[in-house]
């Protein structure tokens, strides 16, 4: 029996081939960016009109929180309709939003809780596009191009903590936080343009699952998969883990390296250059035969890149450190995106993931406080060097997991015998009714 030659690993910019992706993709940009505005431009603002670090504080719950409850229920409704109609209109209303908020500034009548309610309504409506685009990215580039299509919308991202902030604040220097609010007001209607133009999400016939009946918010899949189950838990407690560096790194910053505010935003643009040349190495990682095993060893060595920041007090080899641990994390998000995307059956993706967004959410969320707990007791140093090794764990613990060491990439429709989605032969898209497509900080609310 002869064997087929494995074909050559599509190059990293081979999603910006497919005409859809190459559509969505710079939206993804300009939206990302436009959160930068509203994050300094209006943090900014607030506090210019109350002058109290508590307001700010209240801002940014307003903005985070209520996507905690509506991720759900806004999957539900990505599966019902068509993702490209509800991330289009979720953006058209996000963006009258904020504009409303420098309207009412010129207006000379606005007032704190108005802000706040804008928030609110802003961060409750933001998962519909942090879902959707979970959903779309499958559905506009062959399967072998998964992981490099996700890799670059987490360059989308990383692109815009890099210039972002530096662009957001010189603008609020130069015309003020109102007119950078609607700069970001605009990035909305950029993103649901672009959008709109996308191709219909093809929808499968129901297929009934016995877990799966009474289920409205996506919890039960997410826990009845197996596969899907250990991934989540997994991520979890990395999570978990990596949360106390947050509050600790600023500290390690002033106190054992003595390099102040100047060395605590050196070394995260050391972690974001590093996270932007690591997205390369996802190029390699694709080619692993079983992406658990990759998934689970990013998080050993992210640990133990982390840990010698736990003995260094000169900021230079800090510096490399972290960049080094940039590099070792940026695969990881593609890695277990593609892998939960295969994993979770087409026709209920937007549940399970807005499910798992609210719990991710509330980890994220909760890993600083503990953090905070234990700058109480210890010092910087030995925090991070508990994250470190709770991080160094929670690897190995997956990679002992026999259900994780299993995965290999295959789709849960292609294991359920559903034919598959993408035409590779016409390197396009297949949809309903012959219709085919032209072949996803402060405040993190704004992963659209």
């Amino acid at each position: 029996m002869t064997t087929t030659p494995a074909s050559p690993a599509p190059h990293l910019l081979a999603p910006l081939r497919r005409p859809a992706f190459r559509r969505l993709w710079p939206g993804l940009v300009a939206s990302r960016l436009g959160d930068h505005f509203t994050t300094i431009a209006l943090l900014w603002f607030v506090l210019q009109l109350t002058g109290s670090g508590a307001a700010l504080g209240v801002i940014v719950l307003c903005f985070a929180l209520p996507g905690l409850v509506t991720g759900p229920p806004l999957g539900r409704l990505l599966d019902r309709y068509q993702p490209r109609l509800v991330m289009g209109l979720d953006n058209l209303a996000r963006g009258l939003v904020i504009a409303a908020i420098p309207a009412l500034a010129f207006a000379g009548i606005l007032r704190l809780w108005q802000i706040a309610a804008l928030a609110l309504l802003a961060g409750a409506l933001a998962p519909a596009s942090q879902v959707g685009a979970r959903i779309v990215v499958p559905q506009l580039v062959p399967d072998d191009e998964l992981e490099r299509a996700n890799a670059l919308a987490a360059v989308s991202m990383q692109l815009s903590y890099l210039v972002g902030p530096a662009l957001a604040g010189l603008v609020v220097v130069a015309v003020g936080g109102p007119w950078a609010l609607l700069i970001d007001a605009a990035s909305f209607l950029v993103m649901a343009a672009l959008v709109f133009t996308l191709p219909d999400v093809p929808r499968a016939a129901p297929v009934e699952r016995r877990w799966d009946r009474g289920n409205e918010l996506g919890f039960r899949p997410l826990f009845h998969v197996k596969e899907v189950r250990i991934v989540t838990l997994l991520s979890l407690v990395f999570f978990l883990a990596y949360g106390p560096l947050e509050p600790a790194l600023p500290l390690y910053s002033r106190e054992t390296l003595g390099a102040g505010a100047a060395g605590y935003g050196l070394l995260w643009s050391a972690f974001g250059a590093g996270m932007l040349a690591g997205l390369l190495l996802t190029t390699r990682l694709v080619g692993h035969g079983r992406p658990g095993v990759a998934f689970a060893a990013i998080a050993v060595l992210w640990g133990l890149l982390l840990a010698p920041l736990a003995v260094l007090t000169q900021l230079g080899p800090a510096l490399l450190c972290f960049a080094l641990a940039g590099a070792a994390w940026a695969p990881y998000s593609t890695v277990e995106l593609s892998l939960l995307q295969r994993r979770i059956p087409a026709e209920i993706r937007g549940a399970v993931f807005g499910a798992r967004a609210t719990l991710t959410g509330g980890v994220v969320a909760f890993g600083p406080v503990l953090g905070g707990v234990l700058l109480d007791h210890l010092a910087a140093p030995a925090v991070i060097g508990l994250s470190a090794l709770a991080c160094v764990i929670t690897g190995l613990g997956g990679l002992l997991s026999p259900t994780l060491r299993a995965v290999r990439h295959q789709h849960a429709d292609d294991r359920a015998g559903a034919p598959p989605q993408n035409d590779r032969k016409a390197g396009r898209i297949a949809a309903p009714c012959g219709r085919v497509g032209h072949g996803a900080a402060i405040p993190r609310h704004g992963d659209r």
